[in-house]
């Protein structure tokens, strides 16, 4: 599916390799996405795209904004990294390595008043609603027009990460079946 068809996301900016580095990436960002808006902590549902078309819809509410959510997928391989965040970083560096552009999309949980209870009364704040509503309606329309998920959603799709090819190098807790 191509991010073109989708509505209310933000481009945030193109994946690219850090200068100086073999294997970490960062990211340009899009002229209308501000220090401010990347760094605000409020719920998000993410999008990695690759020449166009969707490979990863995702969702956080990490420290840091955008900049937390995406910081792991950047740093190159590190011990104790999951074995997720290794094949996205993987899957990234490959896309990049071979000419694709990779662009990262984002959609932020609105801001809500609600009137919540607290130790003497009520009291009335503006919190974000939850990105998991959100993230939940891009992937399920995701599946409806594709038939399927986005290659990177695993955990959704019931996949697992050994079967992707993007485990080669890892050195976590995973360990290569010999035949």
């Amino acid at each position: 599916m191509k991010i073109t068809e989708l509505q209310n996301l933000y481009r945030a900016g193109q994946i690219v390799r850090k200068q100086g580095h073999d294997q970490k990436l960062d990211m340009i960002l899009d002229p209308t996405m501000t220090r401010e808006l990347y760094r605000q902590e409020v719920g998000r549902v993410y999008f990695i795209v690759v020449d166009g078309d969707i490979k990863k819809i995702g969702g956080s509410q990490a420290k840091g904004g955008l900049r937390g959510t995406l910081g792991a997928y950047f740093t190159g391989f590190a011990k104790g990294m999951s074995a997720r965040t290794y094949c996205v970083w993987n899957f990234m560096q490959q896309q990049i390595d071979q000419g694709h552009t990779v662009e990262i999309y984002v959609t932020f949980a609105p801001l809500v008043q609600a009137t919540i209870p607290g130790p003497t009364g009520s009291v009335t704040v503006e919190i974000p609603v939850d990105y998991h509503t959100i993230e939940k309606s891009y992937v399920d329309h995701y599946v409806l027009k594709m038939s399927k998920h986005p290659f990177l959603n695993m955990q959704e799709s019931a996949g697992r990460w050994e079967d992707t090819g993007l485990l080669e190098g890892y050195h976590g807790l995973w360990v290569p079946q010999t035949t």
